[in-house]
């Protein structure tokens, strides 16, 4: 009984927490929607979605009862027409396990700063609106504990793992998509680990330098589209560097997939259903070594009003 409330109350938690999260993300008032900038909504199309999942799903995790993300953030400006901005943010993302205590093992911590600068007004219709980003982040669990047990397997469940990295990249704003009613969003950007409070042993089985990309697609209601809110999301990664001695062009040890599907009825207001695919090294801290696969659904904050 009191683990099934100890569920109850934690599930509804991470449920109320979506709501505050997808809220902020909005200004209250419905003049402030209206006059906010086309480039604040190209910094929120950047950013990713909390979100919370119902169990492991199919594929290669462990019994989970869910994984959620809570990715809250706070957007830094001069005016509403700056060319300059920045964010700052601090996500946690945890996994209770579906075993004897429901334990929720090493969260990850993962707080961030970016700043932004607009190449071009989006007002000009002559120029697709990008802007440069940099982020300067964190990753670690939490703990202290020695990184490999005493058999020496990595210590997943104590095991101390940090890094920090920087990713600079480029974001581009409808240049694909030509219909009306839908926003389309690119990013492309390198991520650099240097070696600066990290832990040594993920040399030479974790990846230093990596290529994200990512294409992402808003469908809103328009003039002769009555339909749901919808919103469809494609991430690759490359990794680079030594890991555990893989070839160059190695794509199981080297290439992570997903694709994000989300549906947003409008019976809820600021969260919407998702399904998710995801094929790659586990980017869940300590368990960074194997190769997962998941095809889950759950629920996600949307930003997009």
């Amino acid at each position: 009984m009191i683990t099934r409330i100890k569920i109850s109350i934690t599930i509804s938690i991470l449920l109320l927490a979506l709501q505050l999260l997808a809220a902020q993300d909005v200004d209250s008032t419905y003049n402030a929607l209206r006059v906010e900038s086309n480039f604040f909504s190209l910094i929120r199309a950047n950013h990713k979605d909390s979100y919370i999942t119902f169990s492991q799903g199919l594929g290669n995790l462990e019994p989970l009862v869910f994984e959620a993300l809570i990715a809250p953030y706070f957007l830094l400006r001069t005016s509403q027409n700056s060319r300059w901005g920045a964010t700052v943010s601090a996500p946690i993302m945890l996994r209770m396990q579906a075993e004897y205590s429901f334990p929720v093992r090493t969260p990850s911590y993962m707080p961030n700063v970016t700043f932004y600068h607009l190449l071009a007004r989006p007002d000009n219709r002559h120029i697709k609106p990008a802007y440069l980003y940099l982020t300067l982040a964190h990753h670690s669990n939490g703990q202290e504990d020695n990184f490999y047990n005493d058999d020496g397997s990595i210590n997943r469940q104590s095991g101390d793992f940090s890094t920090n990295f920087i990713e600079f990249g480029i974001f581009f704003n409808n240049i694909v998509v030509p219909f009306e009613g839908a926003n389309d969003y690119l990013r492309t950007a390198i991520e650099i680990h240097p070696n600066i409070g990290r832990s040594e042993e993920l040399e030479g089985q974790y990846s230093f330098v990596r290529w994200h990309n990512s294409f992402r697609i808003f469908r809103t209601p328009y003039k002769g589209f009555r339909g749901p809110r919808v919103q469809t999301k494609v991430e690759t990664t490359w990794m680079f560097g030594e890991i555990n001695d893989a070839p160059a062009l190695n794509l199981k040890e080297r290439f992570n997939f997903s694709v994000n599907f989300a549906v947003k009825p409008k019976v809820l207001k600021d969260v919407s259903l998702f399904v998710d695919f995801y094929l790659g090294k586990d980017y869940y801290n300590m368990f960074f070594d194997r190769r997962i696969w998941a095809l889950r659904v759950g629920l996600q904050a949307y930003s997009f009003k």
